[in-house]
């Protein structure tokens, strides 16, 4: 059965049982992935999901129901469970069903070449990516993980006012993890890349070689003594430690009081080198998208500028309970899942010098280029960190020997308010909406601990 002709039975026949502002919100994914393993495939797996959320307005509260068939049959189901869960459910604000913005920007098309990829070049790219990082170095000594993923994404949302928004995207995503061996010392450096062209942007064979040359230099990675040290996080690093405390910058979570910049909009939380994007219009950008998941148009927002908290990321509800319009951020992981409040492109805007300008710059300091523990070693109401770490130690502007067995610890507000420098290498960390993007920033100090 065709949407509209779904959308339009369905909201008939709400109407006669006594809905008024009815929505529906269809999301189907599609995922091919490839798995190889010495030279062999390992994994084929192709995976379909799709599921359409339903939520209408009776007797003055909002029902909610959830249906994976997309037929007649569904509508008297659909109807029935939200009328009888609006019946029972305590709801503390009543939740807007949004009628759509006056305008919203045309974003690139879904590409062809990705939807025309064939399991054979999945396959291909994958065993080639393989045999590149073995035949990097002897002491790579095995691949313990390698695949190519082609994804694709659809998204609709209708509703009783008049919304009708809809988007497909999608990408293609190489990763490899390589692991090195030399006098019994085992180390291991994964990579992943993603493209929304076409699967020549992941360049394979640079990914497995970059792979396998970071897990031979991490041989022979011993500890350092504790002490307040310069530090550059390169940039996987960097967009993984603000991922973790992206929630500062939320309505959501400023609501509930559970964010270290409670009432802080329009004071200066960052160093004045420091300028936070989130920028749903970048084309090559993984979270980019024309309109949330409530229907609201997306738009680029300066959250902070120049070091100044200029606004939190909001859904209609927190735009509502701070009295401002909605930044076009809400939330839905799934068609089953509940709004909240996530960033597009959230993006550190890079500066103009390169990573080996930052390590030339430090006379004695340390590269990070893993953190472990994320989840674990981060507070987002605090700000704290303590986390685990593999790096580079810098001497005299150079790299002079890997490190291993430290741990990092600071706080994210301390950590923004002493940038030295900021790189001209920005990466994402992520494949969808709420993907963080930072490039490699040299932090004036930092504790690390180790011997």
């Amino acid at each position: 059965m065709e949407m509209v002709q779904f959308k339009e039975l369905l909201f008939e026949k709400g109407r006669e049982v006594g809905f008024t502002d009815m929505e529906i919100y269809y999301q189907a994914e599609r995922e091919t992935t490839v798995r190889v393993f010495r030279g062999e495939i390992d994994a084929y797996n192709i995976a379909e999901k799709a599921g359409l959320s339903f939520r209408g307005v009776i007797g003055g509260k909002m029902g909610y129901s959830y249906t994976e068939k997309i037929d007649a049959d569904s509508v008297d189901l659909l109807l029935q469970e939200a009328r009888e869960n609006a019946a029972i459910l305590e709801q503390s604000e009543s939740e807007e069903i949004f009628a759509g913005s006056e305008r919203y920007v045309e974003l690139r098309d879904q590409s062809q070449q990705l939807r025309e990829l064939t399991p054979d070049v999945l396959i291909d790219t994958a065993k080639a990516m393989e045999a590149a990082a073995l035949a990097h170095d002897p002491r790579v000594e095995m691949v313990n993980s390698c695949m190519t993923v082609n994804s694709e994404t659809e998204l609709t949302i209708m509703n009783t006012k008049g919304l009708n928004c809809h988007t497909k995207d999608n990408l293609v995503i190489g990763y490899i993890s390589a692991l090195a061996k030399e006098d019994g010392v085992v180390s291991s450096a994964a990579k992943g890349e993603y493209s929304l062209r076409n699967i020549e942007e992941v360049n394979a064979a640079e990914l497995a070689q970059t792979a396998a040359s970071e897990a031979v230099g991490k041989l022979g990675a011993q500890t350092i003594e504790s002490g307040q040290y310069p530090v550059i996080l390169r940039n996987e690093t960097a967009s993984t430690l603000l991922k973790a405390f992206v929630s500062v910058f939320s309505g959501e979570s400023a609501s509930k009081g559970l964010t270290l910049l409670q009432d802080r909009v329009g004071q200066k939380v960052a160093g004045e080198n420091v300028t936070i994007i989130d920028d749903p219009h970048r084309t090559d950008a993984p979270g980019s998208t024309p309109f949330d998941s409530e229907g609201m148009a997306t738009a680029r927002h300066d959250v902070v500028r120049n070091g100044e908290l200029v606004t939190f990321l909001h859904n209609l509800k927190t735009a509502k309970h701070f009295g401002v319009e909605s930044t076009g951020n809400a939330y839905k992981a799934s068609y089953r899942g509940s709004v909240s409040v996530q960033p597009n492109n959230l993006v550190l805007e890079p500066g103009d010098r390169s990573l080996d300008e930052l390590i030339a710059g430090t006379e004695r300091g340390l590269m990070l280029v893993e953190l472990q523990g994320v989840h674990a070693g981060t507070n987002a109401v605090s700000g704290d960190f303590s986390l685990a770490c593999i790096g580079h130690l810098i001497e005299n502007g150079k790299i002079v020997r890997p490190v291993n067995q430290i741990t990092v610890s600071g706080n994210i507000l301390e950590l923004l308010n002493n940038v030295e420098a900021i790189g001209n290498d920005l990466k994402f960390d992520g494949y969808g909406r709420g993907a963080v993007g930072a490039p490699s920033i040299k932090i004036k100090s930092l504790a690390i601990a180790g011997k």
